[in-house]
This record gives C-alpha cells, structure tokens and sequence, in this order.
C-alpha cells in the first residue's frame, strides 16, 4: 500500500521578479488583515456609495488576484504538483474576475451576464477540484479507498441535506427558475468537494502544515459563500451581498495558503489497518445521519418546504446504509490487523514464536516477582544439511525439531525460533533441575537418527541456559529479553567449546566477555586507527650467520616488522587482537596500509645509511586485494625508497586458501621488485607441492620445527633436507624462534643462510632500532636476562 510521500524542505530563493516577490505566508497574513478591515467597512458604509464601490472593486481584485499569483508560484519542494497548482491558479483567476464583474453589475444580472458569472464561478470549482484529485489519485489499497469513498459518500449526505433546505426555505414557493438550478448545481459541487477534502482529512490524518486542513477550509468557505448568496438571492436578503464576497475572498486566500503546504502526514503509516480503527473519521456517517434528520425538521417546519421532506427522509435512510458498509469495513479492518499482529510475532516456517514474540512474552514476564529462566539452542552441522540434502529439506528438519520441542515443553514453557536454526526455551521460575532435565531431553530426542528424503540425518544439539535472577545485581537497570538472549548465548558458546554440549551462565564469566567482545575490540580499533600514537611497529633483526675457525658470526641482513598496540587501557598488546579486531570490524585493508607506511616511514631512516631491508606480513585479505601492487608500489615512492628494501611474508596456509589468486596477486608483487617469503614454512599440508609454482624467494622455518632442534634428531633431519630442497630451488632459508647456542651452531652447519630469534636479537621500537644499527651492532642478552625483564618467555 502506497502512501502520499512528502518531505519538507526549504525551498532556496529564486531571482524572478514578479510572482517571487510574493512571499506566501507574509502576503497571506497581510492579506488577511486588510479582509478584517474591509468587513469593518462593510459593517459601517453604504454599499451604494461611489467610494464603498471602488473600495469594494479595489480588494476584490486585489485579494483574489493575490492568491492567484500566489497559487501561479513555481512548485515549492514538497507541495502540491505543477498542474494542481496551475489549475488553482486559473480557478481563483476566475474567482476574481466573477467577484469584480458581480460587485460591478450589482444587483445581480439576468440573462448572459449571469450566465457568465456562474460559468466564472463553475471554474475557479474545478480547480479546487483539480487539486483535490492531485492528493487522491496517488492513494492505493481497497481499504483506504473504499474508506475514502464511504466516508466522501456520507458528508455529502449531511451536507447536502442541510445546504439544499437553506437553499429551499430561500426559494420558498418561488418554484426553481433557471437561475434556481443553476445555485442547486453550484451548491451541489461545493458540497462534493468539501465532502472529497473531508475524507481525504480523515484518511491522510495532517499534520498542521500540510496542504489538506486548509484545502477543507478553503472549500468549506466556498460553500458558506455560496449558501449565503443563494440565499440572498431567493430570500429578502441585504441589499448588498457583502457577506458572500467577504467568505468567497477568505476561501480564496485560505485555498493560496494550502498550495504552499507540504503534501506531509503525521505518520507515514498512516494507511495502516490499525490506524483506519483509531480514525475520527468513524463518526461520519453518525454525522450524516445527524444533519439529515436536522435538514428533516428544518423542512418540516418552513413554509414551503414539505414536499422535500420525504427525499430528505430518503437520503437519511442512505446515510444509515453507509454506516452498515462502514461498520463491515470496521470489522474488516480489525481482522486484518490482528493478522498483521500475529505475523508480527509469528515465525512462518515453523509457527513458533519469532524473537520479537519472545521478547513479548518474555519481557512481560519479567515485569513480575518471580525469575525467568531461558534456554538458548542450537544445531550442529544443519548448514551441511542444507548443502547437500538442499533448502527444502532443511525446512521439513526445521519443522520437525519445532514439533518436538512444542512437545518437549509441556505447560508453561514458551518455545521460539530466534533465527536460522537457533532456538529458544523459556518459563517462568528458577529451577535448575528443570532447565537441566529440560536440556538432558532436548539433545536427547533430537540427537536421535531419523530419516528424510531419502537421507539419514543426525542433528547434535547445544544448550546454554541463564536466568534473569543472575542479571538481577546491576544497579539502576533493568533485566530485558535482550540480556537474557545475550547472556544464554556466552553459556552456549562455552556448550559448544565443550564435550557435554550444555552449559550454564556464568555472571562473571558473561561480564568479562561483553568487555572483551569484539564490537568493544572493533570499536577501539577504529580508535587506534584515528590517532596517531596507538598502532606502532617494533623491528626484530634477522642474521646471516657464518661459520669461522673460531666460531659463527652473525650479520644483520634485514628486519621483520612486528605490529603492537599501545591501547589505552589495555597496554602494550600484540598483533592477535589487532589482526582478530580487523578481520571482524573489515579494517584489514586499513591496517595494512598503516603497518605499511609504518614500516617503510621506519626504514627511510636508516637506508641511507645502512641499506636492512623490512620483512611485513600479508594476510589472506591481502593477497585477494588486486589493487594491493599499486598501493605497496605508491608507499615505496611516497617514501623515496626502492623495492628492495621491503620484503612481504606470506603465512603458508594463507597461499593454500586460493593457490590461484596468491599466484596472481605474488606474481604481480614480484613484478614490481618485491622479494617474497613464506613465513611458518612446514605448518602447513602443501609445502612441496607449491614451492616450484610460486614466486618465492626464500621460506622461513617456523619455531615449531627449530626450536630446540639440536636436541631432536628427527627435527634435524627434516629441517637438513627442507634446506637443501629450498637451495635446490634458488631460494634462501630462513631459520625463526632461535634461543638457543646449540640450535644456532647446528642451523649453521645445515647449511641455513639466516636466523631471527631471542638469542640474536629482541624486537626494538623503530628508535632503538636506529640506534642500534648505527652502532652497527644489535644488543643481545641471554635468555635468562630476558625472561627476568619482560616476565615472559623468550618469545618475539
């Protein structure tokens, strides 16, 4: 269902000279005041005074010639349509050509001269007309526009009841001249267009400043002039038709005050089922009813009138059908929004409750004295399900484990499904034993085999129960279903970590993850990336090592870039939470380019005068990044510094995620000049299989395979070989986690070309480092001096 759509703006000035010089509702409040003021003449003068008739002339043309230019302005953002307003326009033209030719000729003309005026009059109707069409047409529903169509039908009934007897008891016994039909006709359209605004008032339910209230006003002002004219016409009225005028001149300045209206609503809804059952608009054809009995006795007691008693009584008698149609529409309605609240609250697939039913319940639950316990579940391995036995029977299993646990349940307990395959259980009271039995059941009957489709499935259920008692200990808030789902969500990923498959809440444990969650992670993440002082690098020396006669000499031959994070709060913390913070938060990119500048910002310090280069890390975002070459290849000249001097390291089990695209996207690094290494050589399933298909320069062993390797025969035999296959290929190898004399001495004789370790050097922040280098000499302390002083083992 479609709704009239406005928005309402200020419209920027314009430099045209005539019409926008006339500020509406400046000119309108004006104009107003000079209506005042000619009443008061009228009130006051003679009407058939020379000056009193230029007056009259003066305003009648002024006034509707106002809200003529006024209505004639270019569209404002938000009001009413080109056409609509161009129609108006026209119509209070005509308005005002007829007030001025009726003011003129007075008394009023017989003949083609009267004719003229009502023609006149008949015009500035249809524009009225035309704008009212303009703010109808766009509706759309059944209800809304049969609603529209009883309750335009019912006004219409009452209003004409009781405008064509004050018409009536004008005309007396004169009988109906041309003159007569010709009012009937006027009249009778005016009482459309006022029954038209009525309903679309009470359907569209305006605001203050829309268009709709005074298009209403204006129209009934219309109607009020044209009464009092008929009237005066038939029925011994003043010698002067001042009173028709001054309404004619309100309604056209109150009709060029609606067209600078938005089009707007209170509520975008407002076409909603539920909103057609709180609507005033209810009461009209009571309304209806009213005015027709009021017009039966008006007739019954005028000279005159009797004979139209009994259409009177007829058009009652449609008033009273239109309040059967209305009551059906009403009972209609309420039918339709008790469905829309039901689907509201209602999963479709299953027939559960959804979260926002649950929360429903739930939340009035814990508006009472007594504990809510709640039970969150999940399924095991049902995307697999949905994969390979396909969507449909995903559902009928879905269906299926709602069936059961509505069984499961009993009395008392509400069941829901949250989403996907994730339910929940919940009732009222605390009782552990139940929720465990509750629990023991549920992985029971649904951890049962069962065939479907031709497939044998196996479902493995997970629970996490919490209770609202446990979440009763904040100060100065309150428990909601959100915390409940929240809280049994913590206890069932600890279900799902464990062997048993169920676990229970733990306060302290659910308060300590909401402050380490990964929203709060992301959330400071983008705080780091902000300032300048949290994200920082600290550079570990990597050694080419050679045997001599008297022992092994180590050379600084580069660095690796090792990502830290001065949070805050938290200190100085390594990259894990970085890396886990921007994979989750899609800061990855971000991060990359910070460690990047970072990085080679680092090594434009020292390579003028000592050429290390830097080692920096890629993830699997990284390597699908297609535009990372060019990013890495503007940061080399953004900082003046040659390929050589950067070197990337991928993680092994990164290049077997997508071996095509970290062929791709290495291939494009090394055609920029970019040396390449494999970090954590040997953790991976593929490591022979992908060494001779990749642009690789050198592979770096991981701590696992040489830490300690001097005392592990096996672990030497694998790293031997791994040395000589790497030589074999033309790449360098790179030994890491190196603590140890022993290891070193051995490495060196396998034949290794490099080492990074505690034992040659610990990481520095970038100043340190420089200070280093600049003595030419990294410092070392033994491990045991380094365990003393960071409290930690020796790990960089």
């Amino acid at each position: 269902m479609s709704t009239v759509q406005t928005v309402a703006m200020h419209h920027p000035p314009v430099t045209r000279p005539l019409l926008h010089r006339v500020t509406p509702p400046r000119a309108l409040l004006v104009t107003a005041g000079v209506l005042a003021a000619w009443g008061l003449v009228q009130g006051t003068s003679s009407p058939d005074s020379a000056w009193r008739l230029a007056v009259d002339v003066v305003v009648l043309a002024g006034v509707h010639g106002l809200a003529a230019l006024v209505a004639l302005r270019d569209r404002l953002p938000g009001s009413p349509g080109s056409v609509a307003r161009t129609a108006l326009g026209t119509g209070l033209g005509a308005f005002a050509l007829g007030a001025v030719l009726a003011r003129v000729l007075h008394p009023v003309p017989t003949g083609a001269l009267a004719w003229l005026l009502d023609g006149l009059h008949l015009v500035g109707q249809v524009g009225i007309g035309v704008l009212l069409l303009s703010l109808v047409l766009p509706l759309r529903g059944r209800l809304v526009l049969a609603g529209i169509g009883l309750d335009s039908v019912s006004t219409a009934l009452g209003l004409t009841a009781v405008a064509g007897t004050v018409v009536l008891i004008g005309i007396g016994d004169g009988g109906t001249d041309a003159a007569t039909r010709a009012v009937l006709v006027l009249t009778g359209i005016d009482v459309a267009l006022v029954s038209g605004a009525v309903a679309l008032c009470s359907v569209l339910r305006p605001g203050r400043d829309s268009v709709v209230p005074p298009l209403l006003a204006g129209s009934a002002l219309v109607l009020a002039a044209d009464l009092a004219s008929g009237y005066s016409l038939h029925h011994a009225g003043p010698a002067s038709p001042g009173p028709a005028f001054l309404l004619m001149a309100g309604a056209c300045v109150v009709l060029a005050y609606a067209v600078t209206r938005p089009v707007r609503t209170t509520d975008h809804a407002m076409l909603d089922a539920t909103h057609r059952l709180r609507s005033w608009s209810n009461v009209l054809p009571f309304a209806g009813c009213g005015a027709n009995l009021l017009a039966v006795l008006l007739a019954a007691h005028s000279p005159g009138t009797g004979r139209w008693v009994l259409p009177l009584v007829l058009a009652a008698a449609g008033c009273l059908a239109v309040v059967v149609a209305r009551f059906q529409l009403t009972i209609r309605v309420a039918r339709a929004a008790l469905e829309q609240l039901a689907d509201a609250f209602t999963d479709p697939l299953t027939g559960l409750l959804n979260r926002r039913g649950l929360g429903a319940g739930v939340d009035r639950w814990l508006t009472g004295p007594e504990p809510v316990t709640l039970l969150a579940l999940d399924l095991d391995g049902f995307r697999r399900i949905n994969e390979e036995a396909g969507h449909e029977t995903g559902d009928r299993v879905l269906q299926r484990v709602a069936s059961h646990l509505s069984t499961l349940a009993g009395p008392g307990t509400v069941v829901a499904r949250i989403d996907g395959d994730d339910f929940a259980l919940a009732f009222v009271g605390e009782d552990p034993a139940r929720a465990s039995l509750l629990a023991a059941q549920v992985r029971d009957v649904l951890g049962r085999p069962f065939d479907m489709d031709r497939h044998r499935l196996h479902l493995t259920v997970n629970v996490g129960t919490t209770t609202s008692h446990a979440l009763d200990d904040r100060p100065g808030e309150t428990v909601t279903t959100g915390d409940l789902l929240r809280c049994a969500d913590q206890a069932l990923a600890e279900a799902q970590a464990s062997t048993s498959g169920v676990a229970v809440h733990d306060p302290a444990r659910c308060g300590r993850a909401q402050e380490d969650s990964l929203l709060a992670w992301v959330d400071d993440l983008h705080a780091a990336l902000d300032a300048d002082d949290q994200l920082l690098l600290h550079f570990q020396p990597q050694h080419r090592i050679e045997a001599t006669g008297t022992g092994t000499v180590a050379t600084v031959v580069g660095c690796e870039a090792l990502l830290r994070w001065a949070h805050p709060t938290r200190g100085l913390l390594g990259p894990g939470e970085v890396l886990r913070a921007a994979e989750h938060g899609h800061l990855s990119d971000a991060v990359t380019e910070r460690v990047l500048d970072l990085a080679l910002g680092g090594v434009a310090d020292w390579w003028a005068d000592r050429e290390v280069p830097v080692a920096v890390n890629l993830s699997a975002t990284d390597l699908d990044d297609p535009l990372l070459p060019h990013r890495i290849a503007d940061a080399l000249d953004r900082h003046g510094l040659p390929a050589r001097a950067l070197t990337v390291e991928v993680v092994e089990d990164t290049l077997m995620l997508d071996p095509d695209r970290a062929l791709q996207t290495l291939t494009a690094l090394r055609s920029i000049g970019l040396r390449i290494a494999v970090d954590d050589y040997g953790t991976g399933y593929s490591s022979l299989a992908y060494l001779h298909r990749l642009p690789i320069d050198e592979v770096k062993f991981d701590r696992s395979l040489t830490a300690g390797i001097s005392s592990d025969a096996a672990a030497a035999v694998i790293v031997g070989h791994s040395i000589r296959l790497a030589h074999d290929l033309g790449l360098s190898a790179l030994a890491e986690g190196i603590e140890d004399p022993a290891d070193l001495q051995l490495l060196s004789r396998l034949g290794c070309d490099a080492v990074q370790g505690w034992l040659t050097g610990h990481p520095l922040p970038v100043q340190g480092w420089v200070t280093a280098l600049d003595l030419e000499a990294v410092p070392d302390r033994g491990p045991a001096d380094r365990t003393a002083a960071t409290g930690r083992s020796p790990v960089g």
